[in-house]
Formats: C-alpha cells, sequence, structure tokens
C-alpha cells in the first residue's frame, strides 16, 4: 500500500525527499521526548515541529527574555524538529557555561544558510571548533590583543577626521557616512587599501554593506528553515536559495579580491623593490611574516574587514541617536571635554584624554548597552551533555545567549533600563564606578568573545569623543513627547531611519572641521 502511494507521487523526486525528512525528524523528536529527563522548561512543544511555531518572526531577544519571566527560569529550553534549543537569559547562567566549561561550549552550529548557501564559512566568528578555529583565533590574538591595537591609532584618527568632515558636508548621510568610514578604516588598517573618502562607489565597501546584509538576515540560527533541515538545501528556486544567490555574489569578493590586491602588491614589491613600496598593513604583516598559510591569512583578514565594517556602524548610529533624544547628556559631555581640551590647549580629543573623560567614557558603555549590535549573540553548541542546576542539558543543543536581556536587566542596571542613562557607570563623584558591571556581553562570551573588541571600543571612544567636541545634535520632533527607538530586527541591530539636526557647535567649530588633514 505504501509503495502504491508513494508510486504516485514518485515523478518528483523531491516530495519523496521532504516525505522522508519529515518521518525521520519525526522519529528522531519522538525518540527524543521518549526519554525521561529534567531539562529547563520552557513553552510545551508540539508532535514532529516541536515550538517551531512559537519562534517569534522578529525581536527574538524580548520574546525570550519574556520566557524567563513566564517561567522563572534563568535558561529556557526549546525543541523544533527534533534540534534542543537552550536560551540563556542572565550573566550568572551566561559566566557559569561559557566561561566555567567554555570547551563544552564553544563550538558553533552547522548553519545550512549562512554557510553552505551564502557562502560565510570563511567568517571566523562561524567557524566550528577545531584547527582552523585555533589558527584564526592565534592571527587575531597577535594582532588585536590590548598592546598591539595602539599601532592602529594613526589609521583611526585618519578616518576619524574624514568623518567629520563627510558630517559637516552632509550631516543627512550619516547613516550612509558611518558604514563608509566603517569599511574604509577596515580596509585601510587590515589590507592598506585606500578607498575614496566619501560616496559610495566603491565596490568593497559596496560588497562589504551586500554581506553585511545577508550575514544580519542568515545569521541567528533557524531564521531559515533549512537550519534546522538542511536537507531543504537541495531543493532549488526557493526564497531562501534566491536570497542565498544574491548575497554570495558579494561575499565572495569580500573574501576575495582585497587580499589577491595585497598579494599583487607583494609580488610587485620584490620584483620591482626600489620602485614599489607595499602600504604597512595586517595582511602584508602576515604574508611576510610567513607562518600562517594563505588560506587562513585570506579568511582571518577577510573576518577582520567585514567585522570592522559591522562593529562601529550600529554603534555610532545609536549614539546619534541617543544624543538627539537625550540632549542633556549631550550638553553635560561637552562640559567636560571643553575643559579637559582647553586645559590642553587643542581643539580635538585624543586617545590619552580617555582617563580625564569618564564622562564620555560612560558614555560609551551605555552606547553598547541601551541597544546593543548583536542582541541575541551568535549561537553556541554544547558538544557532550552537560548539567546546571539541575537541570539536563543535552549533546548537540544549539545555546542562544541573549545579550538584550542580559544588558537590560534590572538587577544590574536599575528600574529605568529603557533609559539612555551613562550616569549609571559613574559612582556620585563622577568617576567611572568599577562596581557595576561592564557592558562585555555586547562582545560576545568565553572562548568566542570578539576578538577586536579593544579595537573597537577605542574607535568608538575617539568617534564618539570628537563628534561631541565639534558638533550639536538635536531632534526637530517636539521633544515633549520622546519618541521610541525603532530598530531592524537582525543578527545585527540598526536604527531604523530617524530625523535629527547635526551642525557646527560654532563658527570656530566649523573652522576646526575644515582644517583637519585629509
Amino acid at each position: 500500500m505504501i509503495t502504491q502511494v508513494l508510486s504516485s507521487i514518485s515523478a518528483n523526486g523531491t516530495a519523496i525527499a521532504i516525505i522522508s525528512g519529515i518521518v525521520a525528524v519525526s522519529l528522531i523528536t519522538s525518540i527524543v521526548h521518549r526519554r525521561t529527563r529534567h531539562t529547563p522548561p520552557g513553552p510545551p512543544p508540539l508532535p514532529i515541529v516541536g515550538n517551531w511555531l512559537d519562534l517569534p518572526s522578529t525581536e527574538p531577544w524580548v520574546k525570550f527574555a519574556d520566557w524567563s519571566q513566564r517561567f522563572e527560569s534563568d535558561i529556557i529550553h526549546l525543541n523544533v524538529f527534533g534540534t534542543d534549543i537552550l536560551i540563556v537569559n542572565s550573566t550568572d547562567v551566561a559566566k557559569a557555561l561559557f566561561e566555567g566549561k567554555s570547551a563544552l561550549y564553544a563550538d558553533r552550529p552547522r548553519m545550512s544558510m549562512l554557510n553552505e548557501l551564502v557562502g560565510l564559512s570563511w567568517l571566523s566568528g562561524f567557524i566550528p571548533q577545531g584547527n582552523t578555529w585555533k589558527i584564526h583565533r592565534k592571527i587575531f590574538a597577535n594582532e588585536f590583543n590590548p598592546t598591539s591595537v595602539s599601532q592602529f591609532r594613526p589609521h583611526q584618527l585618519k578616518w576619524r577626521n574624514i568623518f567629520l568632515k563627510n558630517l559637516l558636508k552632509a550631516p543627512g548621510d550619516y547613516s550612509t557616512h558611518a558604514q563608509h568610514v566603517a569599511s574604509g578604516l577596515s580596509l585601510d588598517l587590515v589590507f592598506g587599501l585606500d578607498v575614496a573618502p566619501s560616496g559610495q562607489t566603491d565596490p568593497f565597501i559596496n560588497a562589504a554593506t551586500q554581506a553585511l546584509e545577508g550575514l544580519s538576515a542568515a545569521g541567528i540560527f533557524g531564521t531559515y528553515l533549512v537550519d534546522y533541515l538542511p536537507f531543504l538545501k537541495h531543493f532549488p528556486f526557493s526564497q531562501y536559495q534566491r536570497d542565498a544567490k544574491h548575497w554570495k555574489t558579494f561575499v565572495d569578493i569580500a573574501v576575495t579580491v582585497p587580499l589577491d590586491i595585497e598579494l599583487l602588491n607583494q609580488t610587485l614589491m620584490y620584483i620591482q623593490a626600489a620602485e614599489k613600496q607595499v602600504k604597512p598593513s595586517v595582511a602584508s604583516g602576515l604574508i611576510r611574516n610567513g607562518v600562517f598559510a594563505e588560506e587562513d591569512i585570506r579568511k582571518a583578514t577577510s573576518t577582520m574587514f567585514a567585522n570592522g565594517s559591522a562593529a562601529v556602524v550600529s554603534s555610532l548610529q545609536t549614539f546619534i541617536l541617543a544624543m538627539s533624544l537625550y540632549p542633556e547628556i549631550q550638553y553635560k559631555a561637552q562640559n567636560e571635554i571643553d575643559a579637559v581640551l582647553l586645559h590642553a590647549e587643542k581643539h580635538l580629543p585624543d586617545f590619552d584624554d580617555e582617563t580625564s573623560l569618564p564622562y564620555v567614557s560612560a558614555i560609551v558603555k551605555e552606547v553598547l548597552r541601551w541597544n546593543p549590535t548583536v542582541p541575541l549573540a551568535f549561537a553556541h553548541r554544547l558538544t557532550t551533555d552537560d548539567v546546571y542546576n539541575g537541570y539536563h542539558l543535552p549533546a548537540g543543543s544549539i545555546v542562544f545567549p541573549n545579550a538584550w536581556a542580559m544588558l537590560r536587566d534590572v538587577k544590574t542596571y536599575g528600574e529605568d533600563v529603557s533609559t539612555f542613562r551613562p550616569e549609571r557607570f559613574l559612582t556620585s563623584e563622577g568617576i567611572l564606578d568599577p562596581n557595576v558591571k561592564s557592558p562585555d556581553v555586547a562582545f560576545g562570551f568565553g572562548r568566542r568573545i570578539c576578538p577586536a573588541r579593544h579595537l573597537a571600543s577605542s574607535e568608538l571612544f575617539i568617534f564618539i569623543a570628537s563628534i561631541l567636541a565639534v558638533f550639536s545634535i538635536t531632534n526637530p520632533e517636539d521633544m515633549n513627547t520622546r519618541p521610541e527607538p525603532r530598530y531592524t530586527s537582525g543578527l545585527l541591530r540598526y536604527p531604523c531611519p530617524f530625523r535629527c539636526t547635526i551642525k557646527p557647535r560654532s563658527p570656530k567649530h566649523e573652522r576646526v572641521i575644515e582644517e583637519l588633514a585629509p
């Protein structure tokens, strides 16, 4: 009977694949749930699909945080098509698992959409545990440790100046300027490539922008069903296939072209040493040292380019949004900066001024906390069975650290967590409070924490301090009704377009910007 039914539809081989897949998943699910185990609480699953219908389509971090309240647990368990999902909603649990048992939780899940279809398998943040990941980690540790990042300060100041000039010329295009300066700075320090100081015509910056769009859309495990059911990747003409094909074109450019140019420059340098001088960069140094294989250099430096393009863009936009909504904070920061600059007899802050600008440093921390760029951190994978607080955590579970919930924890940051308030990081004397938890979870967890976080933090400080020094940011709307900030929903979170006015604080400040070195 079964043979007759199947033969009636076997003209389409994909139908058999669908039936086989669903049957297999159904069997796995039934076997899993027949086992007696005390997993963390969560919404009850349905047969076959499990909790698939419970997953929110937008802002999942908000729903996940709500589940912690509903089920009175900082760790939540789901099951989707037989795949166990664990959601970590507190820093205490995150520290116990990702730091206390880092060897068990440092792996990455198989992501069929992002890695296999879009082609981002080279991105270090998504590489599974193993030799390749260890090599990449070593490269990043050498290039971006707290001591090494000081070598990039001339690059950062150069692009700080470019950003300020672009804001002066076209303040309404602040979002474009943020993307351009982040990508341009990354290309400069990683590959030594010069791009135009403004505009969207640069092919590398366009490729980075499009690749990051794919990363944002597909970077949360399970956004596309193919992550749960990998056999679906063989089905042509689907929407995810069309999406992946579009993004892969730009991903391939980002991972191949910049280093190919650098390798060509290196070859010319050796052939024509007297005439050809290669601009120093991370890539040129790695090539000359000859310690790492070309393929590892290619993938690691491409990750630096991609991460650098993403890390600063959202945070700069969030800062501009916050200043337009909270003018009193802007004025207080400008008074602090003016006092420091007057004493030092200079026009713009430098990196050495950070210790003298605690309120500005608190603003940087609040930018990271208030609306983090990656609210639901990159998914981890549990490699073996584990136990936490009496709960059984199954091997193979996909583990989501909910950074948004941790950074909105009222027990840590106070009841007003939805308000932008840098003072929460300061003592009553106005210095940084060491007893208030730093928003480091914005950069990830355990062995998978962002290796370039020190570079990103220094960039945010110098850009934010410099903008405050010379510009005034205001909201043209009626401030009697402060609008609720709106953000995109994806792995990378950006503010939705908003209106604001950005202009020099005075004619004197305008001249300072105009006279900046290119």
